[in-house]
């Protein structure tokens, strides 16, 4: 290893090597993250720029012009949204749609999203890990999904469960489904931050940015093997 790698290393920035983030770390992070929710800036807590509310709210509104015609919803969308965190997404939806269910492993933030959202039809937030979500489906008598979104999950989930999870979202999509994943990428290599101390977040944080051309293999093995195809 050279001196380069330990400096990186030392600093919680790992490049192009294989590393495994700890989970645990992860769900005390966003357990703070909760700390700081507010009304006014409520997106923030996951978009972070916490003390930028009009950039939160330009990303925000970009996001779901972009994104949002891709998905095609109509009253038939079975919408899961998994990492949904306070419940973003159902937010920007607003219209009549079948169903949505959205999943957290952060009990703080499901708690957040079933408060903002309790008066409202064909809508739950349950807690449970993507590692472990046909599970927690099951347990929470849920069927299958024809609307599937992934908006920055993989970047929290090690090599080890990412094809697992991938393969968990194939069996519980119904027909026609369409997978929406919006995923940061690593440039030229993969990039781990791992017990990273941000200044802005004022905390550590764990993450792994990987290249198009990983995640173009791990589609590859699950999805696309299981019949789906790449629109972009």
């Amino acid at each position: 290893m050279s001196s380069y790698e330990k400096v990186e290393q030392v600093c919680g920035r790992i490049r192009g090597k294989v590393t495994d983030i700890d989970y645990d770390h992860t769900l005390r992070f966003f357990k703070k993250r909760a700390e700081k929710y507010n009304e006014e800036n409520p997106y923030a807590v996951t978009m972070y720029q916490d003390h930028n509310a009009e950039l939160v709210q330009k990303r925000n509104r970009r996001e779901m012009e972009v994104i949002l015609p891709l998905l095609v919803l109509d009253g038939e969308s079975k919408v899961l949204d998994i990492a949904c965190g306070i419940g973003r997404w159902y937010d920007a939806i607003g219209q009549e749609i079948g169903e949505y269910c959205g999943v957290d492993f952060s009990e703080e933030l499901v708690r957040i999203a079933r408060t903002r959202h309790e008066h409202t039809k064909h809508v739950d937030f349950i807690t449970g890990s993507a590692t472990e979500l046909e599970r927690v489906l099951e347990k929470n008598g849920k069927g299958k999904y024809n609307r599937i979104l992934m908006m920055g999950i993989l970047m929290y989930l090690n090599d080890s469960d990412i094809r697992n999870v991938m393969n968990q979202i194939a069996h519980v999509a119904g027909k026609d489904t369409i997978v929406c994943v919006r995923e940061p990428l690593g440039i030229k290599r993969r990039l781990t931050l791992k017990d990273f101390y941000s200044e802005e977040l004022e905390n550590e944080y764990n993450a792994v940015y990987r290249t198009r051309e990983e995640l173009m293999n791990i589609f590859r093995d699950t999805l696309i093997h299981d019949g789906f195809y790449l629109k972009s």
